[in-house]
Order: structure tokens, then C-alpha cells, then sequence
């Protein structure tokens, strides 16, 4: 039967036959005469952190590493010593395999890839986008956006309908992987710590890595009960602190506020945003609430190994036994029951009473109707016109306002974008009372307003 190997950092996924048969971390620890890898090697990578190794998935190459080891040379090596000690146990039931990759491998990674799986005694057959993959378990709408955390960067997928699922793009955010999370709470513990017994658990390798061995489970225990209580002994003394959900989820508000701008800047034009998202958010606290922010964003929870399975899934169109394997970046995943592909024009959602009548800039409201109102520098004298001063990106017709069945419909006309409530859209928008609306950068803003007369009709 087919393997299908995962490769991401944050966990190496092995399945087969639709059952995860192993998941280990991206780590190794170069201090002995041969790697130590996994999860034994992040028991102890906060005690000798100079001989921690956790890029050889991400930049996986045989340039030399940039501090000698007595382990190994370089990246290719460390990714074969893990590889090869992580697939053996499961080989004796086949070894032909399907690999996930991330997509920023290059043709040169990807040939390092196939090599250092051989030599690990994988035979592959099929290589394919993990984005793509993981995205692949169900039908997809027009556009689906997959998101991905490894160790060092989380990545977005962006994927499109074409006769079928095609992944078009990605866009990467360095420095937002789980070790930057993993810092920000261990930061935010050490503080508490620090704030109520004057004990800094951070000062000390040893309680250092007692917490990165235990935060997954306080995270859990936040997110399912509201609050984590992490205890930990120092000598003969025992200190406690208790940290609620929204105090987790604030350590860490700046990384997923770049999350929710990346997806932001991701949505398909007029439409709403389809997320797939990685099980590795999923005992994140506070993550979800964030997400719920953004307008029109409905998200999937993949399941664990979404990739691996998605893989196995569609293994006989991936699948590329006895010929040069290439990249597959699309698969027949079906629409959902009931859509037709086209998109189609959005209708009126917001309640009557929610609606605006007036937008207004610079203490003045102007009136909205059926003829459209022009946001720009330079509005054609034959159009109504809110005048704006020139500045960086804003056109000179920009956008536009109408009333038309009901609603208020924000039309985007610019080269550079118009942003509603902090967020960059596209195409045709419905508006309520309250938003507000942003041209350029840094730009002017409008207020979206609702005027009623005494009797309270509009």
C-alpha cells in the first residue's frame, strides 16, 4: 500500500490507507556523533540551543552549515538522518510514497527531496502541492484560500477552480511560524511569573524547557476551560500562575493580526473568503474570535495530516509511477453541490435599518442615491464627485457609492485598493452603517452613516 509523506517542519505526517500512522517535529540536535531527531530532540532544544537544528525541512540544501557539527555537514544530511529513522519502522507494507511539499520548493529542493527520500528507502511516485492537498479533502468553491503553520513562517495557499482546484499563489509570513507563538506565550508566562513570585522561569535552561515541553497542554486547557494554571518547582519552592484565554490570545495579537491581513488581502473580488485551515491553529486561544472578525470569512478546520490524507485521497492523479515525477498543482476536487462556478452578483444582506444613507469626510455628509457618488482626486466633471486631496494611492476616480436594490454597494474602481473597516476589498461590497472607509496610504477616511428624521424614517 502507498505511503504519503508530509513534509512540513512544524510535523512530519506518514499515513497510509487513510490512517496518520507517525507525526514528529522538524528538529534535531547535532551534539552527538549522530543526529537525535524529533520529539526527543525538542525535549532538548532549550538546554543546548546552539546545537539545535530546526531549518533543514524549510531550507533544505547541502550548503555547509553556517556552525560546524560534529553530526552533520549540512541541511541535507539532518533532513536524511530524521527522514530515514522516521519511515523505517513503517516500510515492511510498501515503499512507494506520495510526498506533500511546501510551496516555495524550488526544482533544485525538490530533486534534493527525491534523493534524500530514496536514500532513506522511500520509493516516490507522486509529488504534489501540500497546500493543494490538504485543501482537496471536499468540494471547493471558486476560490479557497489554505493555511499552513510550520516552524519558522506560516503560509498562505491561494487556490482557484479551473476545470478543477489549482493552486495560482502563495504568500509567506517569515517570522509568524509556532516558534514565534511558542516565544510570545512563553514570554507572556514568564512575565506572570515574574509579576507575581519575582521567579523567572526563562533565566534557567532547565524551567525554560519545562515550559516548552508543557505550553500544547496549557494552550488546551485555556481554550477548552477559559484558563491555564502553570505550576513549576525551583529548588524547594513551588510557584503557580494562572493566565485566562484572552490573555494568551493578546501575547500573541500582533502575529495574528498578520494573519487576518494577509487573508484580507487574499479574497477574491466580490466575493466571500473560503479558509482552510490547518488542524495546527486549532488549540490556538483567542485564534478563532480573531477569524470571526473577518467580514464574509467562513472557515473549514482540517483534520490532522490534512495534506498526507488529501494526498492518499488522489493518489491515482498524482501518481506518477515509472515516469520523471513533476509537481501536481491541480486536481479535479469538484464544486460543492448547488454552485455553478460563476460567481454571481451579490444581493442586498444588510437589514433596512442597518443601511446607511450619507457618507461623511471632513465634518460634511453627502447624500447617497441611485446615481453613484466618485471617490477620487480628479473626478470626471460629468460624474458626482467627492473630492479628495491627491496623495499616495488614491486614483483619480477611485471608488464609488450607489444605492440599487435596497442596499448600498461600495464599487472599487482603483489601481491600489479601497479598505473597509481596516480590511482591502475589491469588486462590489454591501455597506452598512458604521463602516469606515479608507483611500490611500496612509490615506483619507469616510464614515458610513445612517440619517433618520424625528419620526425615524430615513
Amino acid at each position: 500500500m502507498t505511503l504519503a509523506l508530509e513534509i512540513n517542519d512544524a510535523g512530519l505526517v506518514l499515513a497510509r490507507d487513510g490512517t496518520i500512522l507517525a507525526e514528529e517535529p522538524g528538529v534535531a540536535m547535532l551534539d552527538g556523533t549522530a543526529p537525535e531527531t524529533g520529539a526527543a530532540a525538542s525535549r532538548r532544544a532549550r538546554l543546548m540551543p546552539l546545537y539545535a537544528e530546526t531549518r533543514h525541512w524549510q531550507d533544505l540544501g547541502t550548503d555547509p552549515l553556517a556552525r560546524p557539527m560534529p553530526a552533520a555537514a549540512n541541511r541535507a544530511e539532518v533532513a536524511y538522518a530524521q527522514l530515514a529513522r522516521f519511515v523505517a519502522p513503517h516500510l515492511a507494507d510498501g515503499r512507494e510514497a506520495l510526498i506533500a511539499v511546501p510551496p516555495w520548493y524550488t526544482r533544485e529542493q525538490l530533486g534534493l527531496l527525491l534523493g534524500v527520500a530514496r536514500e532513506s528507502g522511500l520509493e516516490p511516485v507522486g509529488l504534489v502541492d501540500a497546500g493543494l492537498a490538504a485543501a482537496s479533502l471536499e468540494p471547493a468553491h471558486e476560490t479557497v484560500l489554505q493555511m499552513e503553520l510550520g516552524l519558522h513562517r506560516a503560509v498562505v495557499t491561494v487556490l482557484d477552480h479551473a476545470a478543477g482546484l489549482r493552486r495560482t499563489r502563495f504568500e509567506i509570513l517569515p517570522q509568524h511560524g509556532w516558534l514565534a507563538l511558542q516565544q510570545a506565550w512563553l514570554d507572556a508566562i514568564a512575565s506572570a511569573f515574574v509579576l507575581k513570585t519575582r521567579f523567572d522561569p526563562l533565566h534557567q535552561a532547565a524551567t525554560e524547557q519545562f515550559l516548552c515541553d508543557g505550553l500544547q497542554g496549557w494552550l488546551d486547557a485555556a481554550v477548552e476551560g477559559g484558563n491555564a494554571s502553570v505550576e513549576l518547582e525551583s529548588g524547594t519552592a513551588t510557584h503557580s500562575v494562572e493566565l485566562s484565554e484572552s490573555e494568551l490570545a493578546q501575547a500573541v495579537g500582533r502575529i495574528y493580526d498578520e494573519y487576518a491581513r494577509v487573508l484580507q488581502r487574499a479574497r477574491p473580488v466580490g466575493g466571500p473568503l473560503h479558509l482552510r485551515l490547518s488542524d495546527r491553529f486549532a488549540a490556538m486561544p483567542g485564534l478563532g474570535a480573531r477569524l470571526a472578525e473577518i467580514r464574509d470569512c467562513e472557515v473549514v478546520r482540517l483534520p490532522r495530516g490534512a495534506a498526507a490524507l488529501g494526498a492518499l485521497a488522489w493518489e491515482k492523479h498524482i501518481r506518477q509511477g515509472g515516469r520523471a515525477l513533476t509537481l501536481v498543482q491541480h486536481l479535479p476536487v469538484p464544486l460543492p453541490a448547488g454552485v455553478s462556478g460563476v460567481l454571481q452578483s451579490p444581493s442586498a444582506a444588510v437589514p433596512e435599518e442597518a443601511r446607511p444613507t450619507h457618507i461623511v469626510h471632513a465634518s460634511r455628509a453627502y447624500r447617497l442615491g441611485s446615481r453613484p457618488l466618485t471617490l477620487g482626486s480628479d473626478v470626471p466633471v460629468d460624474k458626482r464627485a467627492l473630492a479628495l486631496p491627491p496623495g499616495p494611492g488614491i486614483s483619480r476616480s477611485h471608488c464609488s457609492i450607489s444605492l440599487a436594490g435596497g442596499a448600498a454597494w461600495l464599487q472599487d474602481h482603483s489601481t491600489y485598493g479601497t479598505f473597509l473597516n481596516g480590511e482591502r476589498v475589491g469588486g462590489r461590497v454591501e455597506l452598512r452603517a458604521g463602516d469606515r472607509l479608507r483611500v490611500g496610504s496612509p490615506g483619507v477616511e469616510c464614515e458610513l452613516v445612517r440619517v433618520v428624521e424625528d419620526d425615524g424614517a430615513a
